[in-house]
Formats: C-alpha cells, structure tokens, sequence
C-alpha cells in the first residue's frame, strides 16, 4: 500500500508572536500559500519576497523630505510604493505632533444656507425689502 505523507511544505511559525499555532489560509494573489496564526491573528507567507525596510531608505526618505521632495519623486528615487511612503511619513509626523490638534473647526456655510426666507439671503439683518 502507498503512505500518505504529509505536506512538503512545513508550516513556519508566526513572525509576530513565534507562535506554533499557525494554519494554513489559502494563497495570496501571487499565488504564494499565506498562513494565519490563531494567536495574535496575523496573515503571513512563509517566504515573503520582500523583506522589511532598511534604516538606510528610512534615512533616505527623512533626508528628501527635510529637502522638500515631493512623495511622488521620494517613491522613484528609493523604488519603494507611494503608499508604503505616505505611511511612513504619517507615522513620522504622528510620532513627532506633540498634541492632537482635534477635529476641525466647522466654518459656517454661505448666507443662502442659513434659516429665513429667501427675499433676506444675501442681505445684512435689519434690511429687508418687501
């Protein structure tokens, strides 16, 4: 009789907590099995392709900022997404705003929005013309 084996591929612990309680959940789009660990809940492949960035391009994208590049140019220079850039500098930001400068205040719209009857918008109170 033939034996069954199991997977050839082992499932590899959680990066994020070392976790051994990890499933397997599916392929990403590439088509790259992803896992799911049951204990701090995160997707990850076993093998990502790209690995996390380096201090030297976080270096990189703090020098062009203080120089003023658009997040546009920062993305061509250091081939990393605009989106991982933009993230990136939110965070910075964020972790550099010494308050919450809260929601913004709401500016009152125009005159032709506000309660009365038409034949007044537009004009000071006190001024009305039949």
């Amino acid at each position: 009789m033939s034996e069954v084996t199991a997977s050839s591929d082992p499932i590899p612990p959680c990066p994020r907590c070392a976790g051994e309680h990890v499933v397997r959940n599916g392929a990403n789009a590439s088509g790259t099995p992803t896992f799911r660990c049951r204990g701090c809940v995160r997707r990850f492949v076993a093998a990502p392709k790209n690995g996390p960035v380096g201090e030297s391009d976080r270096a990189l994208v703090r020098r062009l900022l203080g120089e003023r590049v658009v997040v546009r140019a920062i993305a061509r220079i250091t081939g990393r997404s605009r989106s991982w850039i933009q993230g990136f500098v939110n965070a910075m930001y964020r972790e550099g705003a010494p308050h919450h400068p809260g929601p913004t205040p709401k500016r009152p719209g125009p005159s032709c929005w506000r309660r009365g009857s038409r034949r007044t918008a537009g004009r000071p109170p006190g001024q009305f013309t039949p």
